[in-house]
């Protein structure tokens, strides 16, 4: 018979299912179609506008220049918002403003308009991205972070598909009238999920994180006595930080890839249903199993090797999206360049988890976000005016290449921060 009573006997037990994962689900779902329309998708947007508007690649990429300058500007603020007021209330605030400016885009009618859209795009885009869903699901877990990032991930990485439904359609309804019905999608799908399913704190369901029961009466010893904090300041100052940010600074350019990735196919003489299959068979499904081998290395070994890894999946794609001149090779560099960020996200993640703690996890990531928009808000332009110039997309994205290149042997050199250094 046992000798302790039969409450406290089972008052260690886990419910049968942890609501934390319906988060999981929950973000998958809303970053799927986030990154489906504002990412992935606005590749084909992208291309039926200037051919509608006859602009040259430069001034049109502009715009996305916009979106990045206003996320660049935004990321660090709404990393505060996050820690202050919390993931869920900024993810309805940016959904909402996300379909109202892409119903907008819809309706432009000359250049000033088309700028000015893009700077509620941006802000809807990122108050509503994954890496704020990353900053609530801080909270819910802390066993096996990387499986849980890579599983989140997924949910942008098969965005890719999405971004080639949009191609596909596009040709039979318009592009105004495909680009409304994605901003209503945000309001009628994203938003509910948000609203419904989405909280930020286990504690709200008297659980902790991982589905652990809340005990009161067998306290750790160490709850009592008061935490050290490091100043946030000591910790943006550090060597590890300032290395880990140059890495996110170094490979910030390279997204401008994707929302070229319509126009450079089509440049090379790939027809539409080619462009379409290239989204989905080379960018979004090999990404999938990508993420989550990334999420389990970086489980098991040092998060600064399976980075580096990941960067070099996306810079030797790069290279190969530069010199393609069959489908075959498109589609082999779209593959890894898919891998390549489809893995990079996971693991950063978990990586800035394990060196510095959740407790700052939202005001990290937003002013990293904000560093590297900087080359995001550049690339664009650079990318655009390259095509104006020489006629061809292939020196700008070798070019666009090496960055990546450095970012991959960056990552190799991350000093591990002290102990004392995790919030």
């Amino acid at each position: 018979m046992s000798l302790i009573p039969k409450d406290q006997n089972t008052s260690n037990k886990k419910p049968r299912y942890f609501k934390g994962w319906n988060m999981v689900a929950a973000g998958m779902l809303i970053s799927f179609y986030v990154d489906g329309v504002g990412f992935w998708g606005f590749s084909g947007f992208f291309k039926e506008i200037i051919a509608e508007f006859g602009w040259s690649r430069g001034v049109a990429a502009v715009a996305p220049s916009l979106h990045r300058l206003e996320a660049s500007i935004f990321g660090p603020f709404s990393g505060f918002i996050v820690d202050k007021w919390g993931a869920r209330r900024t993810m309805l605030a940016g959904l909402f403003f996300a379909g109202l400016g892409f119903m907008a885009l819809s309706r432009i009618q000359n250049l000033w308009q088309y700028y000015l859209v893009f700077i509620v795009i941006a802000f809807g885009l990122s108050a509503g991205s994954y890496v704020v869903v990353a900053a609530l699901l801080n909270n819910w877990f802390q066993r096996n972070r990387g499986l849980v990032f890579s599983l989140l991930v997924l949910g942008p990485g098969s965005s890719a598909i999405l971004g080639g439904l949009w191609i596909y359609i596009i040709p039979s309804l318009g592009w105004r009238t495909t680009l409304l019905l994605a901003g209503l999608g945000f309001w009628l799908f994203c938003i509910p999920l948000t609203f419904f399913v989405m909280r930020d704190h286990p504690k709200d369901h008297g659980l902790n994180p991982d589905g652990d029961i809340e005990e009161t009466d067998n306290l750790d010893t160490q709850d009592d006595k008061p935490v050290h904090r490091v100043p946030l300041k000591t910790i943006l100052w550090s060597q590890s930080y300032l290395q880990y940010v140059g890495v996110l600074f170094l490979i910030g350019g390279s997204w401008s890839v994707v929302t070229f990735a319509a126009d450079i196919l089509s440049s090379y003489g790939f027809s539409s249903s080619v462009t379409a299959g290239i989204f989905v068979l080379g960018f979004a499904i090999p990404s999938l199993p990508a993420r989550v081998f990334a999420g389990w290395l970086a489980d098991r070994f040092d998060k600064r090797f399976v980075l580096s890894y990941a960067i070099a999946l996306q810079f030797v794609g790069t290279v190969l999206f530069a010199i393609a001149t069959i489908p075959l090779v498109a589609i082999l560099g779209a593959m890894l360049i898919g891998m390549g960020i489809g893995s990079v996200s996971p693991v950063r993640f978990a990586l800035q988890s394990e060196y510095w703690g959740p407790n700052v996890f939202g005001r990290l990531s937003g002013i990293q976000m904000g560093i590297a928009g900087i080359p995001a808000i550049l690339s664009p332009v650079f990318l655009g005016f390259m095509f104006d110039y020489f006629g061809h997309y292939r020196i700008g994205l070798g070019l666009l290449a090496i960055p990546l290149l450095l970012s991959a042997m960056l990552a190799l050199t991350i000093k591990k921060p002290e102990p004392e250094m995790a919030q």
